[in-house]
C-alpha cells in the first residue's frame, strides 16, 4: 500500500504531533510505503540563494527509531509572498510525478492549500482522498483577512473528501455543522504508547542535577510550541514575588520553543525569575524524562476559536506518565476526558493560574488523580488500538472507492 501525505508545515521540526506518531508506526509494515510532502513554514533552510532546492529525506524517526517514512520538501523561491505560491507550484508538479510513477493508493491531507490540489487531483485519478481534520484548520492561517477565503478551502474539503478523520466528538460536530455527513466521518483518537513509561533514571538525575531541582521543589511543567494564548508570562508574573520572597516553593519547568520563547527568555532575565526553567527543545525521546520531573502539568490555554475544539497529544503524554493534569475548561478536553479522569479543570485562565498556588501543598492528592489519569489512558487510548482503527479505516475507503469507480 503506497499512502501519499500532504502537509504543508514542518515535519521535521514541528511537533511531533499526532500525525508523527501513526503514520511513522504504520511505516514500519513493509508493504506499507508513506511519502510526505511537508513545508519549511519557519524558514530554517538556508541559502544563499533565493531558490531552495528540493529536499529528500528518508527513515525520519519523530517518535520511532525505525520509521521508515520518506518526506519531500519541494524546492521553492526564498522572497516574501511568492514563497508559499512557489511551494503550492513545486508541489502540484511533484504530486502529478508520484501519482504517475507510484500510483499511490490513497491521498491524506492535513492541510488546506497543497491539500486543495491533492484533492483536484484525486479526483481526476480516481484514487480515494482521507481529509485528517486535527484542527480548526483555517484559524490558523496567521492572517486575518485570508482566514475567509481559508474557510472557503476547508469547506470544500470538507465536502468532497471521500472521509474525515477528526480527534474528538467536538470536531465531529463542527464538521457536521459544515454541512458534512456523520457516516463520512470517523473519530480516530490522539493515542499514546505504554513505551512512554520507560524512564532512564540516570537520566532523570542528570536533569535534576543540571537544573538544580530538588526532591522537595514543587514542579510545574509545560511543554510544546509556546503560544502567547498559552498565559505562561502570566503565570510566571503572578507567582515570581511570592517565591522569590520564600512563600511559595515552585519551580517552572518549561519544555518547548517558537512563538514567545525568546520574548520569555528575556522576561525571565528582565524581572529575575530564577525558578522558571526554560530548556528550548529537546528530543521527544528524552520527553518522558522531562515530564517524569513534574508533580503537574499544565494545559494553560485560552479559551479562543482554535483551543476551542482541540485535544493536544500532549494531554495524554500527560497522563501516561501518571501525572495530573491543570487544564482551562476547553470544550474539546472537558467533552473528550471528561470530570475526575486525571484532569483538574480550572474556570478560566485566572481561576487556573490561582489554582496552581492552591495544588502545592497537596502532592500526595496530585498522585491519586495522576493514576485515575493514567487508568484512562490504557482503557481508550492506547496507540496499537489506535493504529488498527486507522488501517481499517483506509482499508475501506480504497475498497469503497474502487468498488464504485
Amino acid at each position: 500500500m503506497r499512502i501519499l501525505v500532504l502537509h504543508e508545515t514542518d515535519w521535521l521540526i514541528r511537533g511531533p504531533h499526532m500525525q508523527h506518531h501513526v503514520f511513522e508506526r504504520l511505516s514500519t509494515n513493509p508493504k506499507v510505503k508513506i511519502t510526505v510532502l511537508d513545508y519549511d513554514i519557519d524558514k530554517m533552510q538556508r541559502s544563499n540563494s533565493v531558490f531552495i532546492k528540493k529536499q529528500i529525506f528518508r527513515n525520519i524517526d519523530r517518535t520511532l527509531r525505525n520509521s521508515q517514512i520518506q518526506i519531500i520538501r519541494t524546492s521553492h523561491i526564498q522572497i516574501p509572498y511568492f514563497r508559499r505560491i512557489s511551494f503550492l507550484i513545486t508541489n502540484f508538479i511533484e504530486m502529478m510525478k508520484i501519482i504517475r510513477k507510484h500510483s499511490p493508493d490513497i491521498i491524506v491531507a492535513l492541510s488546506l492549500s497543497n491539500g486543495f490540489i491533492g484533492l483536484i487531483l484525486s479526483k481526476i485519478f480516481k484514487i480515494p482522498f482521507i481529509f485528517y481534520y486535527i484542527d480548526i484548520y483555517h484559524a490558523l492561517v496567521p492572517f486575518p483577512s485570508a482566514r475567509n477565503i481559508a474557510r472557503i478551502f476547508s469547506r470544500f474539503l470538507l465536502k468532497k473528501s471521500d472521509l474525515i478523520i477528526v480527534i474528538n466528538k467536538l470536531l465531529q460536530k463542527y464538521v457536521m455543522n459544515e454541512g458534512v455527513s456523520s457516516h463520512k466521518i470517523k473519530i480516530l483518537l490522539n493515542g499514546i504508547s505504554l513505551e512512554n513509561l520507560t524512564i532512564n533514571e540516570s537520566k532523570v538525575k542528570e536533569l535534576r542535577k543540571k537544573y538544580s531541582l530538588k526532591e522537595d521543589d514543587f514542579i510545574i511543567f509545560f511543554m510544546g510550541f509556546l503560544y502567547e494564548f498559552a498565559g505562561l508570562k502570566q503565570i510566571i508574573e503572578h507567582y515570581n514575588n511570592d517565591i522569590k520572597e520564600g512563600k511559595l516553593n515552585l519551580k517552572f519547568l518549561i519544555v518547548g520553543d517558537g512563538g514567545i520563547y525568546n520574548d520569555l527568555i528575556n522576561y525571565v532575565r528582565e524581572v529575575n525569575a530564577d525558578w522558571v526553567i526554560l530548556t528550548g527543545r529537546v528530543p521527544f525521546f528524552d520527553i518522558s524524562e522531562y515530564i517524569s520531573l513534574a508533580n503537574l502539568c499544565l494545559m494553560s490555554f485560552d479559551l479562543n476559536e482554535i483551543t476551542s475544539y482541540i485535544t493536544p497529544i500532549k494531554i495524554t503524554e500527560y497522563m501516561v506518565m501518571k501525572k495530573p493534569v491543570l487544564s482551562n475548561r476547553l470544550p474539546g478536553i472537558v467533552m473528550e476526558i471528561g470530570e475526575n479522569n486525571g484532569v483538574i479543570f480550572a474556570k478560566n485562565q485566572k481561576a487556573l493560574i490561582k489554582e496552581i498556588g492552591e495544588l502545592v501543598s497537596k502532592k500526595e492528592e496530585l498522585e491519586r488523580i495522576g493514576q485515575k489519569g493514567f487508568q484512562l489512558i490504557k482503557k481508550n487510548y492506547l496507540m496499537s488500538n489506535i493504529i488498527k482503527e486507522l488501517k481499517r479505516i483506509i482499508i475501506n475507503v480504497i475498497k469503497q472507492k474502487r468498488s464504485s469507480s
